[in-house]
């Protein structure tokens, strides 16, 4: 009795350090790094659905831009309330919850199916692997859609011995609302990933009813109901949000316009998001093949929804790496599953004895830095900031004393449980994922040249009112930190270039360096001057989307 309390005591201390770990690992310096990539078009948006408290036809510079659905632009408005206005860490918040949301998920669903430890270190696995932690700290719609499809399969096992249409409703309500954040991959996925278990449970007359047929209609209702408001009340608004759903996810799967990934590219786009599990993500593939008859029905079912998701992502004709981020919370708890109750314990050994290499290698990279810096510097011109510098040492010294204490254990297969030989892997894992998005990469800010190159603009041009200022390119990141209550001009097309240049007084031009040549043609000599320009980096290969900015009369 004693031993169980104490297994029991183990345990819940266990999950309590991981939870907190977990939410360092998500919040910490989470507003820190300026916008980047597509976090300024969610920025944007949300600003301009405040300015005009219009939340049903998004715009980007005055522009119609209804591309993603409207609840992945909705749910970051709370989060200014939170965050003390619209800053790049109420942009983040929802992504970071729904990373908590998704961890959440993958634990309770490895508690109901595999059992406590399975569960603690998938959800350890997921939190630390790499696709994950970024998209869970990166504005877009990509991480509430994965925790929204691992909430519906949650819903699904909890509910799957009472079919009825409470049940049935809750499931498609859960698909609805995910459906809203990106699109139709949030009905999709999750039905693909419960339908082996259907199968397996040969449940599947359960679902040939009204009640499950009326529950369908219900959340189609509600899913539709957006869309169909903001077409009554579009005025002129120039794009429909359903059509725009249909191209972005039907149209987009059978016959791609962009992105178009090789049919193969998710057999390394996975590896990469789960990085730095590559090698007990091998086992557990090359296990769960291997032994797929001798899985239980637990297992089998896991094994199918894994391969599920993966066909299904490789049959589109669209593909992106992060398009099939949904799978990462499966492969997590399918790969805890293979570590401690493997089919093949001489399979298990040896990619631990890869993995303990791998991080071994990492961790000694890190601790190496302070010598390797210099050389860096020198045959580059890059200079790493200190907290760069810190961080790396650190982490590279702390994982490798992880590793060193625990390496009897990891190594050695008479140490039980097995438990036990996996947490010193999964400690040096979070330090070194920790230090690198916690730490590492917001001391590269000072490398990020466009919030400070337009915080100085603005300083310089008070009074120049937004009719009187062109941007090369509808540049969502520009207009969102110029903060201007009116769209300014967007000068790409010469027609609109010609017309904004006809203005009298003094207006202002900001475009990309790459763009400089085509902008410049259209100005007369001696009727400008440049003003500002962000800082070159001799080791960069990025200079060239540098802004500069010139005063035109």
């Amino acid at each position: 009795m004693q031993e169980m309390k104490t297994a029991i005591n183990r345990a819940q201390f266990g999950t309590m350090i991981f939870w907190v770990g977990a939410f360092v690992l998500l919040f910490y310096g989470l507003g820190f790094r300026s916008l980047w990539g597509s976090e300024d078009r969610w920025a944007e948006v949300v600003r301009e659905m405040l300015l005009s408290g219009d939340f049903f036809h998004p715009q980007i510079n005055g522009q119609p831009y209804f591309d993603k659905p409207l609840l992945t632009y909705w749910v970051i408005v709370p989060s200014t309330w939170i965050a003390g206005g619209l800053n790049e860490l109420s942009v983040r918040l929802p992504s970071a919850l729904a990373g908590i949301a998704t961890l959440w998920g993958v634990y309770k669903l490895g508690i109901r199916l595999f059992g406590r430890d399975v569960a603690l270190v998938g959800s350890i696995i997921l939190a630390t692997s790499w696709g994950f932690c970024f998209w869970s700290r990166t504005a877009a719609a990509d991480a509430e859609n994965m925790a929204v499809i691992v909430l519906a399969v949650c819903w699904y096992f909890g509910f799957r011995h009472r079919p009825g249409f409470g049940t049935f409703l809750g499931f498609y309500l859960i698909c609805a609302v995910g459906a809203q954040f990106k699109g139709l991959t949030a009905i999709a996925v999750p039905l693909i990933v419960i339908l082996p278990d259907i199968l397996i449970q040969k449940s599947w007359k359960s679902y040939l009813s009204i009640a499950n047929g009326s529950a369908l209609a219900v959340a189609l209702l509600i899913y539709l109901l957006p869309f169909v408001y903001a077409s009554l009340t579009a005025k002129g608004y120039g794009e429909n949000g359903l059509a725009l759903a249909f191209r972005e996810n039907l149209l987009r799967f059978f016959k791609a316009f962009d992105h178009k990934d090789p049919f193969y590219c998710y057999l390394y786009y996975v590896p990469f998001l789960f990085i730095p599990w590559i090698f007990w993500l091998i086992g557990a593939v090359v296990d769960r093949i291997r032994y797929f008859k001798d899985l239980d029905s637990n297992q089998r079912w896991l094994s199918l929804a894994v391969f599920g998701i993966f066909l299904l992502f490789t049959l589109s004709s669209s593909r992106r790496s992060y398009y099939i981020l949904p799978i990462l919370p499966f492969l997590a708890l399918m790969t805890a599953d293979f570590l401690l109750r493997p089919s093949n314990r001489v399979l298990r050994d040896r990619v631990m004895s890869l993995q303990f290499l791998l991080l071994s290698i990492t961790g000694m990279i890190e601790s190496l830095s302070p010598l390797l810096w210099p050389v860096v510097e020198s045959k580059t011109g890059f200079v790493a900031p200190f907290g760069l510098k810190a961080s790396a040492l650190v982490a590279g010294v702390i994982s490798l004393v992880c590793l060193y204490v625990g390496r009897r254990r990891i190594l050695t297969e008479k140490f039980r449980p097995p438990l036990d030989r996996i947490l010193p892997l999964l400690a040096a894992a979070f330090v070194l994922m920790g230090a690198f998005f916690c730490i590492q990469q917001n001391s590269l800010e000072i490398y990020r040249t466009q919030k400070p190159f337009l915080i100085s603009l603005k300083k310089m041009i008070p009074g120049i009112p937004p009719e009187k200022i062109g941007i090369s390119k509808n540049m969502a990141g520009v207009v969102f930190y110029l903060n201007m209550s009116r769209p300014v001009i967007d000068v790409e097309k010469p027609e609109n270039l010609k017309k904004f240049l006809a203005q009298s007084g003094k207006k202002i031009i900001i475009a990309r360096k790459r763009d400089a040549k085509k902008i410049l043609a259209y100005l007369v000599p001696g009727s400008f001057k440049e003003i500002l320009s962000a800082p070159d980096f001799s080791w960069s290969k990025r200079n060239d989307k540098g802004l500069v900015a010139w005063e035109v009369l």
